[in-house]
């Protein structure tokens, strides 16, 4: 199984210079998500979302079979 990790680069706050930045502070919130909620990656079924918020499909991430 693979940590699919998807940060949709189109919003605003990703443009210019800051872009970079904002994009380690979202791979930073998916991780604490990630270590908060996920005990073991094997409990978790292919295809399940295990960070980003169900509203906001700006940042999310999956397991998944590749």
């Amino acid at each position: 199984m693979d940590l699919l990790v998807s940060i949709s680069l189109q919003a605003p706050e990703f443009c210019g210079a800051r872009g970079p930045a904002e994009a380690a502070h979202r791979l930073r919130q998916i991780a604490d998500e990630i270590e908060a909620h996920v005990a073991d990656f094997a409990t978790c079924p292919e295809g399940q979302r295990i960070a980003g918020s169900q509203q906001d499909c700006g940042f999310v991430a999956y397991l998944v079979e590749l």
